[in-house]
């Protein structure tokens, strides 16, 4: 923290969470009642709002400060609670209805249709007859007879509390727009808690296990897992992650292979697969509000540590090209900046270049 943030009254940096809640909901607002909500790209531009607001926190160098991050996630806390418990800002996914009930398609998970009629927040009734997408243990890890908003919500909680030592991961994670889309019942929560828990923990048999059970429920967290070790040259535990999944898919395929291509594999929600096998659109992929979390988690996790590494001798030669690029004479190690994401493209650039410079 800066001097002047350490000087600064407590009230004035309590007051600094609160105004930039206040800017993070009003940005809500603006995106959920604008027509904008109805294109693709109404879900990467709150995502950008999000990395903007924590830029703000950044650059004032108040993101490890902990009266501003108790009023930024107290406020994002209150905003999420009065939405799960009054329908205000909610409603925008059927996943809290959905997600529990997938249970009974058990033990052909992927052979069947769930129809589901469900009222939300005193309108509908709205009807569901779609096919199960996602890994098998999703559905089984809800509080029993609570609304499915009470585990994505304790869930986000689970996030933050793992990831307390990561002040960009409270910053991003903790934002009002991320408590929201908890509030709201989406699942990403869920296999985000035990990715946390498997990453922060020290390596051993409790987060070995978190990483075993998130590579049984959504998909994203097998991808990432698999990157992960990939990036890290870590052969061995990548072939193992992706052995993990076809485990966990095996039994079911047994009981109706075509099923779990369509479903698990292609993410073909109709019951029939009518509609042919083929991966959601680049466009819906986009458009999913939920999906946006991923990188917010993923920078707010990893940037640190991958500043470490960026920041070593190795790359001397790209942050000098980075700074080049920002018009800067030198390339400030010790700052937390989004120009450290010039730095691979740097990298990348230079090994194009005459003689791999």
């Amino acid at each position: 923290m800066s001097a002047g943030a350490a000087r600064a009254a407590p009230a004035v940096r309590a007051a600094a969470g609160l105004g930039l809640g206040a800017l993070a909901y009003g940005l809500i607002l603006v995106f959920l009642h604008a027509p904008i909500l109805g294109s693709p790209w109404a879900a990467p531009l709150l995502c950008a709002a999000v990395l903007g607001e924590a830029t703000v926190a950044f650059r004032l160098e108040l993101h490890r400060d902990p009266i501003f991050l108790a009023a930024w996630i107290g406020f994002a806390a209150a905003l999420a609670i009065v939405s799960a418990a009054t329908g205000y800002l909610n409603g925008l996914t059927d996943e809290p209805y959905a997600t529990p009930a997938f249970a009974a398609l058990f033990p052909n998970l992927y052979g069947g249709a769930l129809h589901l009629s469900y009222t939300q927040y005193g309108t509908g009734p709205y009807t569901l007859n779609v096919g199960y997408v996602y890994l098998p243990l999703l559905p089984l890890l809800a509080i029993p007879y609570v609304d499915y908003r009470a585990t994505a919500l304790l869930a986000w909680a689970g996030i933050l509390y793992f990831a307390r030592r990561r002040p960009m991961a409270l910053v991003l994670v903790g934002s009002p727009w991320v408590a929201l889309l908890a509030a709201n019942g989406f699942n990403d929560p869920v296999p985000l808690a035990l990715l946390t828990i498997a990453f922060t923990l020290p390596r051993g048999a409790g987060s070995r296990a978190a990483e075993i059970v998130a590579l049984g429920v959504k998909q994203f967290a097998n991808a990432f897992v698999v990157v992960y070790y990939l990036v890290l040259r870590r052969w061995w535990e990548a072939a193992l992650a992706a052995a993990v999944t076809v485990a966990f898919l095996v039994p079911f395929a047994l009981l109706d292979a075509s099923g779990v291509v369509c479903h698990a594999i292609y993410l073909n929600s109709s019951p029939t697969c009518a509609a042919g096998a083929s991966v959601s659109s680049a466009s819906a992929v986009v458009s999913h509000l939920n999906y946006w979390i991923w990188p917010l988690w993923a920078i707010g996790m990893f940037a640190a540590s991958g500043a470490r590494i960026l920041g070593g001798p190795r790359f001397a030669a790209d942050r000098a090209r980075a700074a080049r690029w920002m018009g800067r004479a030198s390339f400030d190690v010790g700052r937390a900046s989004w120009g450290w994401l010039l730095v691979p493209v740097a990298r990348v650039v230079r090994g194009r270049g005459p003689g791999g410079r």
